[in-house]
């Protein structure tokens, strides 16, 4: 009796956070206004740039966001720069656009002390937070801006599309449609008026919703436990993108995460007593939904995989087993043909699951281990910054 428990606790578990929660939002969303916006909204914006050794992109990143269709006095760029040692802060400091600054945060600190420099420094109304190798649609920042006319709403959300070199074609399928699925269940929670995370790559904040961030804090996860704590509403706009290259293999792709859950961990630990304790109810069910049992994936197919092993005497148990045995080895099957260099295929969905699944097993000995780091690699093939994607 108690390993079936286990079995279908765990099973249950899987199957509604991949499945049942992005199915309810999608009904929700459906019975939902759209949310009040307007294309005369122009508050001051603050894109403010954490960046570590991102020559080979923030001259990009410069161009494409001064570049946007956006009233030129009405935008600042902030770089700051956590102790880049590849040129990166002549590139900016050479820029001629006096609205472009550049601060030096020396020695290291991390991304989240340098987002406390350039939020100080900032001017705007509206703080804007990227990564620098996510580089904007032409009209992005005017889509964010134009869903604050709404003065319920502390935080928008757009999304970052993957594409180009040097991520592999198997690689950017799987990214891209992994950000299709996220894409659903932002506008899902849109509905709701609360984000379980924003996007890294790009979102929107009022600047009185800002508080310092710790060390090893999350700011794309922080920021919306922030603003429904105010009482602010998050909203999502599919229609603001990035486009920055996905990561080259799924090494990249699981020590990313293993990062990215170390520290959404330690910040749902933190951070879910005091939505409960305020009665943010939306806020406890779509954070418990679509972070606290994600991350747990990994955990709970291990407890599954165990459970299941014990219950061979039914016919049914062995069913289920042998239809694990298939799917892992299938994923078994996708980390041999990318150690040889070829292409995935259809392999590549269930080897990148149990991919993400290893990460949240080892994301969770990290974080028991002494928890998530403050600093972080340069970009590379690598979305920059502590998504939590």
């Amino acid at each position: 009796m108690t390993a079936e428990v286990v079995f279908w606790t765990a099973a249950l578990a899987v199957a509604y956070t991949w499945l049942g929660y992005p199915a309810i939002l999608a009904l929700l969303a459906r019975r939902s206004p759209p949310p009040l916006r307007s294309d005369t909204c122009r508050p001051r914006l603050s894109v403010v740039v954490a960046a570590f050794n991102e020559a080979r992109w923030i001259e990009a990143k410069i161009a494409g966001t001064l570049g946007q269709r956006y009233p030129a006095d009405r935008l600042e760029v902030v770089v700051v720069s956590d102790g880049s040692t590849d040129g990166t802060d002549a590139l900016v400091l050479a820029h001629p656009d006096p609205r472009v600054r550049l601060i030096r945060q020396e020695p290291r600190a991390g991304k989240s002390a340098a987002l406390n420099r350039g939020v100080a420094a900032a001017t705007g109304e509206v703080l804007v937070f990227t990564d620098a190798n996510a580089l904007f649609a032409p009209d992005a920042l005017a889509r964010l801006a134009a869903c604050f006319a709404d003065d319920r709403v502390g935080l928008v959300s757009g999304i970052g599309l993957y594409a180009g070199a040097p991520g592999s074609a198997d690689a950017r399928a799987v990214a891209g449609g992994y950000t299709r699925y996220e894409a659903l269940i932002k506008a899902g929670e849109s509905a709701l008026g609360f984000l379980a995370s924003a996007d890294g790559a790009i979102y929107a904040l009022r600047r009185d919703l800002y508080r310092p961030l710790a060390a090893a804090e999350v700011n794309d996860l922080v920021h919306p436990i922030e603003a429904a704590l105010r009482r602010r509403l998050s909203r999502f706009d599919p229609g603001a993108v990035t486009v920055e290259p996905p990561s080259a293999d799924a090494g990249q792709e699981f020590r990313r995460h293993v990062r990215i859950i170390a520290q959404g961990i330690a910040v749902a630990r933190a951070w879910l007593p005091r939505l409960l304790a305020a009665g943010c109810w939306r806020a406890v069910w779509a954070l418990v939904s679509h972070r606290v049992l994600r991350w747990s994936t990994g955990p709970l197919l291990v407890a599954a995989l165990a459970a299941n092993a014990a219950l061979l005497a039914e016919p049914l148990y062995r069913a289920t087993l042998a239809a694990q045995a298939v799917f892992y080895g299938v994923a078994l099957a996708g980390l041999v043909a990318e150690r040889r260099g070829a292409s995935l295929g259809a392999l590549a969905l269930p080897y990148y699951f149990c991919v993400i699944g290893a990460a949240g097993v080892a994301g969770l000995g990290r974080y028991l281990r002494g928890g998530p780091d403050a600093t972080w690699a340069p970009a590379g093939g690598v979305p920059a910054g502590d998504r939590a994607a």
